[in-house]
Order: C-alpha cells, then sequence, then structure tokens
C-alpha cells in the first residue's frame, strides 16, 4: 500500500482526538500558535493605499476555547493565513479575524502580526532615493463587543538638546531616538481605518528635531545638522509635539506615544510617555 494510502486509512480509522469532550470544564482564554515566520503581501499601509508589498511576518493567532471541548484545529489557523494572504489590508484584517473563529467555532479570536515595512526615503538636499525599514505590528481582538485593531510603529529620529544648545559656546548635543506610536481603533459596522502607518511615521518624524536617512551626501549632512539645530526638542517636547496632532482624531479610540533618547553625554537613556484616549 502506498503512504498516501496509508494516511488516508488512518485519517479515516482513528478518531479526532481534539473532538472529544473534556470533563473538566475549563475554559482557556487564548489558545494558538505564535512565532510563525510567513511571507505576507500588505496593502494599504501607505497613503497611497493601492500600494502592496511583500513582507516577512511573524504572526501570533488564538481563539478561546470552550471548557467543554478537548482542543482546537490548529491547522485551521495557519490555513485561514493562507487564504487571507492575497494583499491582506489593516480594513481586512476584521474579515480575517471573523473567518479565524468561525473555523473553530469560538466566540473570540486574536492576531498579531510583526513585520518589517520599507518606506522610501528622500535625502533633503541631494534627493537620493533610499529604503529605510520601520519596526510594525497589527493587534486585533475579536468578539462580542465587537472588533478592536491596535496598529504599532517603532520610528527612529534625531534629537538635538535644547539645554546644551543653550549653555554652549558652539554646538550641541545630539543623539539618535526612537519613537514608538500605537494607536487603537474600535471598528463599528462597514467602518474603515482611515490612518496609514506612511501618515504615523511622518507624524512622528515632525515632531523631533529631524529624520533619519540611509543615505546621505555632505550636502545633505550639513542640511540635516543645522535644521536639527534650528529645532531642538528633549525628549518632553517630541512627545508633546506628536500628542498635540494626535489629540483630538476621530479615526482612532485611543493612543500611547513612548519617546526614548539614547543619550549621547550620559551612561543612561530618557524616555516620556503619553497616553490618550479621545473619548
Amino acid at each position: 500500500m502506498a503512504t498516501s494510502e496509508k494516511l488516508i486509512n488512518i485519517g479515516s480509522k482513528h478518531e479526532d482526538v481534539q473532538n472529544r469532550p473534556d470533563d473538566r470544564n475549563v475554559p482557556i482564554n487564548e489558545v494558538g500558535i505564535c512565532d510563525l515566520k510567513f511571507p505576507l503581501v500588505l496593502k494599504g499601509c501607505e497613503k497611497d493605499q493601492s500600494v502592496t508589498q511583500h513582507v516577512q511576518a511573524v504572526f501570533s493567532l488564538s481563539v478561546d476555547l470552550d471548557g467543554a471541548k478537548k482542543g482546537i484545529h490548529m491547522s485551521r489557523l495557519l490555513e485561514t493565513v493562507l487564504d487571507h494572504n492575497t494583499e491582506l489590508s489593516l480594513n481586512g484584517l476584521k474579515n480575517f479575524l471573523e473567518d479565524l473563529s468561525n473555523r473553530q467555532l469560538a466566540k473570540n479570536a486574536y492576531a498579531k502580526i510583526d513585520f518589517d515595512y520599507f518606506f522610501t526615503k528622500v535625502a533633503p538636499v541631494s534627493g537620493i532615493q533610499s529604503p529605510q525599514a520601520y519596526s510594525c505590528s497589527f493587534e486585533c481582538a475579536y468578539d462580542s463587543g465587537g472588533f478592536k485593531l491596535k496598529q504599532s510603529v517603532e520610528v527612529p529620529v534625531k534629537t538635538l538638546c535644547p539645554c546644551s544648545k543653550e549653555i554652549s559656546d558652539y554646538g550641541a548635543h545630539s543623539q539618535r531616538s526612537k519613537v514608538w506610536i500605537s494607536l487603537l481603533h474600535k471598528q463599528e459596522g462597514d467602518s474603515e481605518v482611515g490612518v496609514s502607518l506612511e501618515e504615523i511615521v511622518d507624524i512622528a518624524e515632525n515632531g523631533a528635531s529631524s529624520p533619519l536617512y540611509p543615505i546621505l551626501k555632505r550636502e545633505d549632512e550639513r542640511h540635516v545638522t543645522m535644521s536639527a539645530y534650528d529645532k531642538p526638542c528633549f525628549v518632553e517636547d517630541v512627545v508633546r509635539n506628536i500628542a498635540i496632532v494626535l489629540d483630538g482624531d476621530i479615526r482612532f479610540y485611543s493612543y500611547e506615544i513612548r519617546v526614548v533618547n539614547f543619550e549621547s553625554i550620559h551612561s543612561h537613556n530618557a524616555f516620556a510617555v503619553i497616553q490618550k484616549s479621545n473619548i
């Protein structure tokens, strides 16, 4: 008998253990898979919503499990990813989670997708274009209360110290910094998320002393150095600059901003956080 025939016979003769009842009757909040690396086609991350990009994503997928059921069908989680992998978008995650829960006959479903997305950076004077990676994530939850989605992005920036500029006869210390912005959306009905990752990156970079660039020629370095000198920012300034832009924006439910300065003249770093709901 061929191996494939043996496998078919095994599948037809043996009970699916996962479908057995469980007399312990202990419900599980989340059960699923994590650390799944998978190629993904993303759409709608840029201001031009038609643009797609191939990324390597890391998935965490889970559903709830009734106390009377022994287990879930793990393979169906990955099958759902396969079926939705043609241009998965931020606004398509609601259907993705609905499908995930339906296949498992679950009430709740959860997903976290981490990935690097490349945006094209244009050097300020030379105009040289080069790709720069930004660490991003989508987190979503589907239950009887509706659908919630959080999109997050980590943005590297440059900050120049206002105090150092004030007290120094020449120059001022500056450092590379990072900005983390997370926006929580609560989608109802057919409403769509109207904030792209590219827009969030722009908000973060505009809140600092200067953006960062992969490639800079000498004329670009001069421009970046002087521009940052003309716009000194404490870590407190950066987080407040961003919060002012995000305040009152009806396109999301709440936000969190975290900024870290990797100090160039101290052995420690500085950070600031603002969390706020728009409702």
